[in-house]
């Protein structure tokens, strides 16, 4: 949908590993799917992978690597290998971490090497990105920031897997009473309202 969208920037929200909701940010499956599919002018931010951030800095600016990305906080998390160049690196105190910014094919994707969001202009500005001309924008986000709701054109959250899944439905549930919805939804339900404590202390 968002390679397909008429319309830009596209801000695609990675709901399921969110930094701010708990998530690890170090899944790189929206990345390999956005590789496979060959979309173009395209912004991730960003992924949290140390030792892809230190190869980067390591190799300077115009290498080109060969570096897997993700998974390298939690083992169960996402990852992908690619061939990339590195177009930039940063140590900038206005950050919160040590940033690369590497590019393959028309992805250009910023990872850092500890947990951080990127919801603010800011955080793309101290990197020379423009989240406002970009095709398509990926954020580690559940909900967009007040700065990035406002360039949605338009806002897609990715029910995608991680610590902070979203798609409820498929969560492990071992202790929930049966039935339960939405897990459960072959079975009939007649809500019954309750009057509160409150109300009848109120009386």
């Amino acid at each position: 949908m968002a390679i397909a969208s008429e319309t830009a920037p596209v801000i695609l929200a990675d709901s399921g590993d969110n930094p701010t909701g708990g998530g690890v940010g170090d899944r790189a499956n929206l990345l390999a799917e956005l590789i496979r599919q060959g979309a173009q002018d395209v912004i991730v931010a960003g992924i949290t992978d140390k030792p892809a951030t230190d190869a980067a800095f390591a190799a300077g600016v115009g290498a080109k690597l060969t570096l897997t990305i993700g998974a390298t906080l939690d083992p169960a998390g996402g990852k992908v290998t690619a061939e990339f160049e590195v177009l930039r690196v940063s140590d900038d105190a206005r950050s919160l971490a040590k940033q690369a910014l590497l590019k393959t094919g028309g992805i250009t994707v910023v990872v850092a090497d500890r947990r951080r969001p990127y919801h603010n202009i800011a955080d793309f500005e101290l990197l020379g990105l423009h989240p406002a001309q970009a095709k398509i924008v990926v954020v580690k986000s559940g909900y967009l920031s007040p700065e990035l709701a406002p360039l949605a054109n338009p806002n897609l959250m990715a029910l995608s897997e991680g610590v902070v899944d979203q798609y409820v439905e498929r969560l492990a549930r071992k202790r929930k009473l049966q039935p339960a919805y939405p897990f459960d939804t072959d079975f009939e339900f007649l809500p019954v309202s309750t009057r509160s404590a409150r109300f009848v202390a109120a009386k």
